[in-house]
């Protein structure tokens, strides 16, 4: 069965998707490959009471890098700042490789592998919406975001099987190759070069993008913090549960799972019904997901079902619906701005939030009460937000 007939897609649009879904695919395999890998090596050495500190320090380094990248290649094509992305991805993800015997060489590991992640995000969004703007992003979008919950399912078994055999140093090293391979691509097959999407008929004007905007950075700025809270509260249950080497396996065996079924609804759901006009649907509906989510991890009995459970909604949930969404509310800001937006919003308010949020965790000490407290109240503004920017995405 063709793209075209199983998902929708207008038959000029099926070779870019094609071409981004699979670098999509190979760099968020490598990605979550590596962060697996880094995660069960940080929660078995140094322990999950350490989490706020390194995400903090993260934090930090994630603001910097994001900016000095988005002036860097502000004069880039979207494509071309993408390979930049690429190459420092393979360069990185083989740096921390010979960085994990010490305690700071995990820290290191830890900063950089998120750091690379970010700005991949960051800038491919960029790409996809130049590359498919206009009315076949909608059913465009998603496909392509399914290609890197594929890299998720087939990342999963190679954590969960091969990390204990092999050792993280050869596991980063396997994410280097990854990012190498999606280099070597990206050359090949000119998709960092795609053609100029179609052109919306309506340019957003500064003021409708601007009110959307503040809804998207308060929104996302709750979703720091509730995610601060969500992966201390969670990495405490699974640290408590499990040893290096069994986390390896358990982590990975979820990775598959939860990819598998992320990729089911973003491929054959999600772009249906965004296609339908259902995006402030999805966005509502996964905003109060969220607050179930928080609600369990605060009130609710320790579990790891639950602590799995929370992050399933926090993160593959989030990126096969939430994702979408969000790359389609950046289609309603003016084009020129959006590098900056996404940088503003991904690369600068997220990581600023998550470092007030971490040292202010430092000060409590991690008390449960606290990462409840912060978890529930960050998930009722999410649901606030997701109103506001539902009502500003409706009058654009």
């Amino acid at each position: 069965m063709s793209l075209r007939a199983a998902f929708g897609l207008d038959p000029e649009s099926v070779p870019t998707v094609r071409r981004l879904s699979a670098l999509l695919m190979l760099t968020t395999g490598a990605e979550i490959l590596v962060e697996g890998v880094v995660l069960s090596a940080f929660l078995a050495r140094i322990g999950a009471s350490a989490l706020p500190t390194a995400l903090a320090l993260r934090a930090v380094v994630e603001v910097v890098a994001s900016l000095l990248l988005e002036r860097g290649l502000s004069r880039r094509a979207p494509g071309r700042a993408m390979l930049v992305v690429v190459v420092l991805g393979m360069l990185v993800f083989g740096g921390s490789a010979v960085a994990l015997s010490s305690a700071a060489g995990l820290y290191t590991a830890y900063v950089a592998v998120s750091v690379i992640a970010r700005v991949k995000t960051i800038h491919f969004g960029v790409l996809s919406l130049a590359a498919l703007s206009g009315p076949s992003a909608a059913r465009a979008l998603p496909v392509v975001q399914a290609g890197g919950r594929l890299g998720g399912v087939f990342a999963g078994p190679v954590i969960a099987f091969s990390g204990p055999v092999v050792g993280a140093p050869w596991m980063l090293a396997l994410g280097a190759l990854l990012y190498a391979i999606a280099l070597v691509f990206s050359l090949r097959s000119r998709v960092v070069l795609p053609d100029a999407g179609p052109v919306s008929a309506v340019e957003p004007t500064d003021a409708s993008g601007s009110r959307l905007l503040r809804a998207i950075v308060l929104g996302a700025i709750a979703l720091a913090l509730g995610r601060l809270a969500l992966v201390s509260q969670s990495g405490a249950i699974l640290e408590r549960a499990y040893g290096e080497a069994d986390l390896n396996r358990v982590l990975g065996m979820y990775f598959s799972a939860a990819n598998l079924l992320a990729f089911v609804l973003q491929a054959f759901v999600v772009g249906r019904v965004l296609g339908a006009g259902g995006l402030p649907l999805l966005n509502a509906g996964w905003a109060g997901l969220y607050l179930a989510a928080q609600s369990w991890l605060s009130f609710g009995p320790p579990s790891v079902v639950g602590a799995l459970s929370a992050r399933w909604v926090e993160s593959e949930l989030r990126n096969a619906v939430r994702t979408p969404v969000a790359n389609l509310l950046y289609e309603a800001i003016p084009e020129r701005r959006r590098a900056f937006a996404r940088t503003l919003v991904i690369g600068v308010a997220v990581p600023l939030a998550s470092l007030v949020g971490g040292l202010g965790l430092r000060f409590f000490d991690g008390h449960p009460t606290a990462l409840g407290t912060l978890g529930f109240a960050a998930a009722v503004v999410i649901l606030l937000t997701t109103g506001a920017q539902n009502r500003a995405w409706r009058r654009v």
